[in-house]
């Protein structure tokens, strides 16, 4: 049965778990599998929600005007279809069966985070993103045209129709029925317990509290003031569900979406489609922020552009498959 946003009973977990490092949740939703090596689903039914975030929420979190103003006008959306999303994102042991498969070798070289600088490196891969990873994290090093020739691979082989989800899809299923800033409330300060960020565990292992954001309004890189209890990516299984049974939609790993990129949510549609015109498609968005990212990015309503060429160690996705 879809999980629709009356369901409560992630959020009833969500209470029970503990106070330090994160919690992963038992799922709400039954799991659904097209193929032993496809993506595990979840449904998701029809409804409406409001998306975007009002100017004084990133405000009031510390981002600058021109962060807050990505996630401007709020406007309601209708879900008319219900459809399926990955209960986790991609996992590098998924990844490794389409390439497998297909033949499929990208380029190497990816991006990575030192400090105030991202780096191009031309030995780390989907395959070794020289972090701590195993066939059980995330994929990351992929790019906006290898989650689509992931997407084609699947597609084809279990004769369902895959894609990746709309901006608007994304922000209605990490809401789960939610108003906030965050799925489990507006305040950042038990972050840990849900989300897998830049933390103190980070902090220690990459020293990079010395040395300036490029994108970040923080002065000095910190992380945030908790332990998630993982330096660098988490398992999939091992992040949170939201009340939708939904894992790791905030942080981990940032998740490309269909949609091309628009400065504003201005003129965006009313409905589930992705925004595919009046826009540079060079340039597509990004949700859910990685696990180098800052509470005040890690929410819900927050809009990453990003060249759809770009490959970066904490670039991920997850599929949407059409009911």
């Amino acid at each position: 049965m879809p999980i629709s946003p009356s369901s409560w009973l992630g959020a009833a977990l969500l209470v029970m778990a503990g106070d330090a490092a994160m919690q992963p949740l038992q799922s709400a939703a039954p799991a659904v599998r097209d193929c032993p090596q496809c993506p595990e689903l979840v449904p998701i039914a029809a409804g409406e929600f409001t998306m975007g975030a009002d100017i004084e929420e990133p405000r009031r979190l510390g981002l600058p005007e021109y962060w807050a103003t990505r996630e401007q006008p709020r406007h309601a959306v209708r879900i008319e279809r219900g459809f399926s999303i990955g209960r986790y994102e991609v996992t590098r042991g998924e990844f490794a069966e389409f390439a497998r498969e297909t033949g499929y070798a990208p380029a190497p070289g990816c991006w990575h985070f030192v400090g105030s600088e991202w780096l191009l490196d031309e030995s780390r891969s989907w395959r070794d993103a020289k972090i701590e990873q195993t066939d059980a994290h995330p994929v990351t090093c992929v790019n906006w045209h290898d989650a689509q020739a992931y997407i084609e691979w699947l597609s084809a082989k279990t004769q369902r129709r895959y894609r990746l989800a709309s901006e608007a899809e994304w922000e209605y299923v990490v809401r789960a029925g939610t108003k906030s800033a965050y799925w489990f409330g507006d305040s950042p300060e038990q972050i840990c317990r849900h989300v897998n960020l830049g933390d103190q565990t980070t902090q220690a292992r990459y020293r990079w509290d010395q040395t300036k954001i490029k994108y970040e309004v923080l002065s000095d890189w910190k992380g945030q003031p908790c332990d998630d209890g993982f330096a660098a990516m988490a398992p999939v299984t091992a992040t949170a569900a939201n009340p939708f049974g939904v894992h790791g939609l905030l942080g981990n790993a940032n998740e490309w979406v269909a949609d091309c990129w628009n400065d504003t949510h201005q003129g965006a549609p009313g409905d589930q489609s992705a925004r595919l015109t009046g826009a540079d498609c060079g340039l597509r968005v990004m949700k859910g922020q990685g696990w180098t990212a800052i509470a005040a990015s890690t929410r819900a309503a927050f809009r990453l552009k990003m060249n759809a060429t770009d490959r970066r160690f904490t670039f991920g996705f997850r599929v949407v498959r059409e009911n």
